[in-house]
């Protein structure tokens, strides 16, 4: 499904975590995909040790999205232990969310330098096969990744679902806000996956320290990334920044498909997808010229400042269509 942004709105329009966990929720719900696109903001936390940056790319948790229940961290250090709770999964809700590794994937061109935490969807076992749906497609530094469903053996289901027991810190940070808002997750060094149980009471939200909203979070980013020839290593959250470009274009393909708005507020929203489709190039292109010895704060300084505008004059009338406007 494609909206006059020419993105597409279906779970292939957003990122490694969320394509999946996107796919894995329209099941039990048609309108979901329609409410992780009102849950999608920025939220960032920069200054904290080792030059990290934290995201938070929904305001709404989407573990608390399902209306039957809660999906919380289930793991273990076992292969065996794995396997079978995915079959008791299975057999209770006929679908489970894994995190796997995309390197690890046998349709993945990522490579083992790149490889980055992923989640899958598992929908059937037959006997030592499971059926996977992989919904995740775009285009990345390696090349095109396209979407997968097949079936996959008890071996490969394990290769691809092996912890790293000494993960990245930006790895662990995505873990952390998986859902959008901090979730205990699971030790280092486990199997992991998502088990739908009972649904508890709401938890805490951001703590402080972080910047919400358009302005706040943009300009943070926009400093943050104006140092980039200083701070090099700041490098590994670029993918953060590709994730919050998917997020928002997704959002505004799909109120353009679903609310049809009027000439002129359509015009805004499409500029402001635009904007956030630069975005990824404008960082990688200003990552690459630091390493060359040719800082570009300026290019930095220059993105930033347009998507602000185009984000603070769509946020302007997007109340109006029932979307999240404000902090």
């Amino acid at each position: 499904m494609t909206a006059a942004t020419g993105v597409e709105t279906g779970p292939r329009a957003l990122s490694c975590y969320t394509a999946n966990l996107a796919a894995y929720l329209e099941r039990r719900d048609p309108g979901a995909l329609d409410t992780i696109a009102r849950t999608v903001h920025l939220a960032v936390r920069t200054g904290l040790p080792d030059d990290d940056l934290a995201v938070s790319h929904h305001a709404e948790p989407l573990h608390r999205l399902p209306r039957d229940g809660e999906l919380r961290h289930a793991c273990t250090r076992s292969p065996m232990v794995l396997l079978r709770e995915l079959r008791e999964e299975l057999a209770r809700h006929g679908q489970v969310v894994v995190f796997a590794s995309s390197a690890a994937l046998p349709w993945s061109i990522a490579t083992s330098e790149r490889s980055a935490p992923h989640l899958l969807l598992v929908d059937g076992n037959d006997g030592e096969r499971w059926h996977v749906v992989d919904e995740f497609s775009a285009q990345l530094p390696d090349g095109r990744q396209e979407p997968f469903e097949g079936w996959i053996d008890d071996d490969a289901l394990i290769a691809v679902t092996e912890p790293n027991p000494t993960p990245p810190r930006e790895h662990e940070l995505r873990d952390d806000h998986v859902f959008g808002v901090p979730v205990p997750r699971p030790p280092s060094g486990t199997y992991h996956w998502l088990s739908l149980g009972v649904q508890g009471l709401p938890g805490p939200g951001l703590p402080e320290g972080w910047r919400v909203g358009a302005e706040a979070s943009l300009t943070a980013l926009r400093d943050f990334w104006s140092g980039v020839a200083e701070h090099p290593d700041r490098a590994r959250f670029l993918d953060d920044m590709w994730a919050a470009s998917q997020h928002h274009t997704f959002r505004y393909a799909q109120l353009l498909h679903v609310e049809r708005p009027c000439a002129a507020d359509a015009d805004l929203f499409r500029a402001a997808a635009s904007a956030w489709t630069d975005l990824p190039m404008a960082l990688h292109f200003a990552v690459r010229s630091a390493a060359r010895g040719r800082a570009r704060p300026a290019v930095v300084t220059a993105t930033f400042d347009h998507l602000l505008r185009a984000e603070l004059a769509a946020q302007r009338v997007l109340g109006a269509y029932g979307y999240r406007s404000a902090p």
